[in-house]
C-alpha cells in the first residue's frame, strides 16, 4: 500500500510540474518598431507635474520567431499614457490597444522611470485579448526615441520574449 501511494504521489508531482512548466514554455522572440504622434496636455502644481498623453500610429514587425506575428506583420495602435513628477520623481505608465489587419487584438502595457519625451529604457507586458492574439503572451524591454519638430514624435523599439 506504501508503494502503491508513493508512485502515485510522484506521479503526481510528476504531472504537476509538466503541467506547470508548459504554461511558461517560450514561444519564440520578435523586435517591433513603432512610430506616432504624441498629443500631450501638462498640468503643473508647485513641484508636482502631471502630463496626459494620447499616441496613435503603426507598428512593424521586423525580426520574429513568434508564429502568430511573422516579420512584415503590420500593427496599427493607440495608446493612452500618463507621467507625474514629484518629489524630483518621475514614472511612466502608458497602455496602447494593438490592432492587426483582420482587427485581432492585444495590449502592451509600458511602464519605466523617466519623463514622456526623455529618451530612457522601459519594460512592457503583452496581453492577449481575442483571434489569434488570444493566448498572446509576452514580456519586452523597449527604448523611446523622440523627435521634437513640429510636435512630438516617437519611435519605439521592443525586444519580446514569447510565451504559451
Amino acid at each position: 500500500m506504501k508503494n502503491t501511494l508513493s508512485v502515485l504521489f510522484g506521479l503526481f508531482i510528476f504531472i504537476s510540474s509538466a503541467s506547470a512548466e508548459h504554461h511558461g514554455h517560450s514561444a519564440g522572440k520578435l523586435s517591433l518598431i513603432s512610430n506616432g504622434e504624441f498629443i500631450l496636455d501638462t498640468v503643473e502644481a508647485g513641484d508636482i507635474k502631471h502630463t496626459l498623453a494620447e499616441l496613435k500610429g503603426l507598428g512593424n514587425i521586423v525580426d520574429s520567431t513568434y508564429a502568430p506575428m511573422p516579420n512584415g506583420t503590420v500593427i496599427a495602435f493607440e495608446c493612452a499614457g500618463s507621467n507625474v513628477t514629484k518629489n524630483g520623481e518621475s514614472m511612466l505608465y502608458a497602455l496602447c490597444l494593438a490592432k492587426d489587419k483582420d482587427g485581432d487584438q492585444f495590449s502592451i502595457e509600458n511602464t519605466r522611470v523617466g519623463l514622456i519625451g526623455v529618451a530612457g529604457p522601459g519594460e512592457s507586458v503583452m496581453r492577449g485579448i481575442s483571434g489569434k492574439f488570444a493566448d498572446l503572451m509576452g514580456t519586452c524591454t523597449y527604448v523611446p526615441t523622440y523627435m521634437k519638430n513640429d510636435g512630438v514624435f516617437v519611435s519605439v523599439a521592443y525586444e519580446c520574449d514569447m510565451k504559451h
